[in-house]
């Protein structure tokens, strides 16, 4: 059995790194992209809006796992997978392989050690992140602002960020703050700090925000062994 507090912060990190979903406008073969020019800084409401019309979302990602008594950072490389309303995936392709999966009401968890399985209607907290990732995802901002207080602001030059701090007492017992720097529609940075003190960031390539899975990809993507 995996302990509870270490499914309740990947499920946190998984369901605000699903943020990515925002991609960068890319120019059409043979034509030359406009000079850049500072975007003016979108609302909270726009960001959502554009969460909740994707059809699905894959893309790679970087993890830097900061932790205060390790000189290096702990660093983790895969793939994740949105498929609406409610399917989520991430799998962990370096150092080892481990797959972290949402679907149906529960979270399924699988490594080369085995797996397991928590049904979020008996695990509140963890219950809590996938919601909160839902109401992202669904443009929810009502939802969304139950639980965080959420603040965006400029940054740099014509960049914006994001401010998400936990309002919920069970959520503020993990969570310290999480904070997405970008530019214009695309995002360049993800940062979580736990209470612990301890900072995953997260960068993200190779973006597919209009990914349609058919049946076979979501029983092989969207599933792991699970042994109890």
């Amino acid at each position: 059995m995996i302990p509870s507090k270490g499914l309740e912060m990947r499920t946190a990190v998984v369901a605000i790194a699903l943020l990515v979903a925002l991609a960068a406008p890319v120019a059409a073969h043979g034509e030359e992209a406009p000079p850049p020019s500072a975007p003016p800084v979108p609302t909270v409401d726009e960001l959502l809006t554009r969460l909740s019309a994707l059809p699905g979302v894959e893309a790679r990602f970087r993890e830097e796992k900061r932790i205060a008594l390790l000189a290096a950072p702990l660093v983790s490389e895969g793939t994740i997978h949105f498929d609406p309303p409610g399917r989520l995936a991430r799998h962990t392709k370096s150092p080892a392989r481990s797959s972290v999966v949402v679907r149906e009401g529960a979270l399924l968890f699988g490594d080369e050690r085995g797996g397991d399985r928590i049904d979020l209607g008996s695990n509140p907290v963890v219950a809590l992140f996938v919601e909160s990732f839902i109401a992202i995802l669904a443009g929810d901002q009502a939802a969304l602002e139950r639980m965080y207080t959420v603040r965006i602001a400029p940054f740099g030059e014509g960049g914006w960020e994001l401010d998400l701090a936990p309002r919920l007492p069970r959520m503020r017992r993990i969570l310290r703050q999480v904070t997405v720097r970008g530019e214009g529609v695309a995002i360049e940075q993800i940062s979580i700090v736990e209470t612990s003190g301890d900072v995953t960031v997260t960068t993200f390539s190779d973006v597919d925000t209009a990914r349609r899975y058919g049946e076979a990809e979501e029983r092989r993507i969207f599933s792991v062994p699970i042994s109890r």
